[in-house]
């Protein structure tokens, strides 16, 4: 029985082994322990054989209740060395998180790229932006347009999510962004890049985090600028232009006699919608060319979705906020 218990924890230790948890579990302190416990059989044996034969019948579920105390003893080390450092599997060289709820959150799936963001694609920043990136904050920003939040507390709604459990920070780099309106994109950057002592990147991925916060914040701003249309008496007439991978797309807005025309060309066929008070108008085309709406329904110091759709599925939404 001393024969197969020294087997079969030797195996054990084997196994542990080629787990990978050598360098966390301290074989040599495993076969000291394994040589006590077996001491212990041995002295449980010799005085055995030399007690009365009331003893030795008891004999049989001593040296059992040795075993079952080393085996207790090394299941307990080695879960409590496999919770702290788990081991690998053979692909991996180091560990890996497999959280499976916290990757889909930090990995949302991002939708097709649009036709709309060749317009991102031309501004002025001073590092492209990833694909996933602008599609992201194109479909924030336009979200964002309808907040009642400040214009910050806007930017930093549409840039949240490619930074998740960052608010503070994302706040602070806000707050810089937000200053000297003047100075441009890439002079802002740089500023930012030198008060911290590093170098303007090359690339979005080369960028620190605070770089990037702030490279995102610009573009958020400067979408939400062109996605938001301020009319009034005192500005009655408003245009955009967005470039699109089907050419450019122009927006015109006139306000006078409390109505709305709206005149839109398209690079290729679609359609506008408007959502009034109570009230849905909707124009749309085959082929290129120019659509008009006339609203005549509408509250002053309010923001109204217009939506254009070039095709049938592609979508960008503007906020028309008509003022006193």
């Amino acid at each position: 029985m001393d024969h197969d218990l020294e087997s079969r924890t030797r195996v054990l230790l084997k196994l542990l082994q080629n787990l990978g948890l050598v360098d966390r579990f301290d074989l040599k302190a495993a076969f000291e322990q394994f040589e006590q416990n077996r001491g212990a059989v041995r002295e449980v044996r010799s005085t055995s054989h030399s007690s009365s034969s009331e003893d030795l019948i008891h004999q049989p579920g001593e040296i059992p209740a040795v075993q079952d105390r080393f085996h207790a003893l090394l299941k307990r080390r080695l879960l409590m060395e496999a919770e702290q450092k788990p081991p690998l599997f053979p692909w991996e060289k180091e560990g890996v998180n497999y959280d499976a709820e916290s990757t889909y959150e930090m990995q949302p799936v991002l939708a097709a790229a649009s036709v709309w963001l060749s317009q991102i694609r031309h501004m002025n920043l001073p590092i492209p932006l990833p694909e996933a990136v602008m599609t992201e904050l194109l479909t924030r920003c336009q979200s964002a347009l309808f907040s009642s939040l400040r214009e910050g507390a806007k930017l930093v709604q549409a840039v949240d999510s490619l930074f998740p459990g960052q608010s503070q920070l994302l706040n602070n780099v806000a707050g810089y962004v937000m200053v000297s309106p003047a100075r441009s994109s890439a002079a802002k950057l740089q500023d930012l890049a030198t008060e911290i002592g590093e170098e303007l990147p090359e690339s979005f991925e080369g960028a620190i985090e605070t770089q990037q916060m702030a490279l995102s914040l610009l573009a958020a701003r400067e979408i939400i600028s062109t996605l938001m249309l301020k009319i009034s008496t005192q500005q009655p007439q408003i245009e955009r232009e967005w470039l699109t991978e089907l050419g450019a797309f122009t927006l015109r807005i006139k306000y006078a006699a409390d109505r709305l025309q709206i005149e839109a060309e398209l690079p290729c066929g679609g359609s506008l919608q408007f959502q009034g008070e109570g009230s849905r108008s909707l124009v749309d085309r085959d082929g290129a060319g120019r659509l008009n709406l006339e609203i005549r329904e509408l509250a002053v110091d309010r923001v109204y979705p217009l939506e254009v759709r070039l095709g049938e599925q592609d979508l960008l939404t503007f906020a028309v906020n008509v003022q006193r």
